[in-house]
């Protein structure tokens, strides 16, 4: 007969070598987090957010915000953290080899993954490019200005994601002056280049921005990896300006842009056919309460 006290003293054993072989076990292993994609962004005025402004009227008071590219791309990729580098700039138009030349040596510097330059040559190709009364002159060197745009691009070897130039004559009288519109032969002259030399840099992706223009005037609608995204008189794609985008304009490149990328390099993780309709409640869901709302019955300016 097994005595209790033996019985005893071999479940406590028992229990003390289940609780030692439990508390020696390895901690399970957590997911590693997702680095930022470190994402570098060129551009000119529509990038830099020139005018781009959402406002919502709500029961507590006037929501807004103003977007760039940098602020839209967040917004279109979702989860998928960023780590941008925002060199876009209104004032390209000024000096486009100077302000363009510093911009890309700034994204450079940051080592980018890749590099979204949507309206980066516009200012390479419009604006007034030689001595005036010398029309030939002013062609000759308005490409030789839109070649030292390229060689500023050419010196990523990461993804670059570049719009050709569009045909934004509607613009003149608006924005643009008669003398910053290049003759359209020379736009189709710049964009026939850059199809010529993006064969030759294999990491450089040409988005048909001249096509999009061109729906957006004639169609009022924008294609995002082939869907139609339609403008409405509550939410156009174009600032009256005819040369920039609203916000929802912008969200629909961007999401053209995010596709363009994500197909060159699907181990980014980006997203692909990104709705730009849920990317602008998104962006509502962003803005920023500014002010409150007048009292009932009251003029808003009363007081003043």
């Amino acid at each position: 007969m097994v005595r209790p006290t033996f019985l005893t003293a071999l479940f406590s054993l028992s229990t003390c070598l289940g609780l030692r072989a439990q508390v020696a076990a390895p901690p399970e292993p957590t997911a590693p987090a997702t680095a930022p994609l470190r994402i570098g962004v060129l551009g000119a005025s529509v990038s830099d957010g020139f005018g781009c402004r959402l406002a919502e009227t709500r029961a507590d008071g006037v929501y807004q915000a103003q977007f760039r590219m940098a602020n839209m791309l967040p917004l279109v990729c979702g989860d998928r953290p960023l780590q941008i580098e925002d060199q876009a700039s209104s004032g390209m138009f000024m000096n486009p080899k100077q302000v363009g030349g510093d911009a890309a040596a700034a994204v450079l510097k940051s080592e980018p993954q890749g590099v979204i330059a949507l309206d980066y040559l516009f200012w390479y190709c419009y604006g007034s490019h030689g001595k005036k009364d010398q029309p030939e002159q002013t062609e000759a060197t308005r490409m030789a200005t839109f070649e030292q745009g390229l060689a500023e691009l050419a010196k990523f070897e990461v993804p670059v994601v570049v719009g050709d130039i569009p045909d934004m004559s509607r613009a003149v009288g608006k924005m643009l002056r008669a003398s910053q519109m290049p003759p359209l032969e020379s736009i189709a002259a710049a964009n026939a280049r850059l199809v010529a030399w993006a064969k030759e840099h294999p990491n450089v992706r040409v988005v048909p921005l001249s096509k999009m223009i061109r729906q957006l005037h004639d169609e009022k609608v924008v294609e995002v990896a082939g869907k139609r995204f339609a403008a409405t008189a509550e939410q156009p794609l174009l600032q009256q300006d005819d040369l920039h985008a609203t916000p929802a304009g912008l969200a629909a490149i961007a999401c053209v842009l995010v596709d363009e990328l994500a197909q060159a390099k699907p181990e980014f993780g980006l997203p692909r056919g990104a709705d730009p309709a849920a990317v602008i409640q998104r962006a509502k869901a962003s803005l920023v309460k500014k002010t409150a709302p007048p009292a009932k019955g009251k003029p808003a300016d009363a007081g003043k």
